[in-house]
């Protein structure tokens, strides 16, 4: 089992997995958001390509709109 936080909330997995797993796992959707794992800004096109291990903090933010 791997341990990856995500957004201060532990989350536990049988195996190492892709940013891009996580974001389907979570039921995210992927317009207009940003993911960071451990403080790094991971661009999208590497989503698939970028495996979390055990203990990354993974940050994921929302865009909003207002003015």
């Amino acid at each position: 089992m791997i341990t990856i936080k995500v957004n201060q909330e532990n989350h536990q997995f049988s195996e190492n997995l892709a940013v891009e797993q996580l974001i389907r796992f979570l039921e995210i959707k992927t317009n207009g958001i940003a993911v960071a794992i451990n403080g790094s800004v991971v661009k999208k096109n590497d989503w698939s390509l970028r495996l979390l291990q055990n203990s990354d903090e993974v940050l994921i933010i929302k865009s909003t709109q207002g003015g």
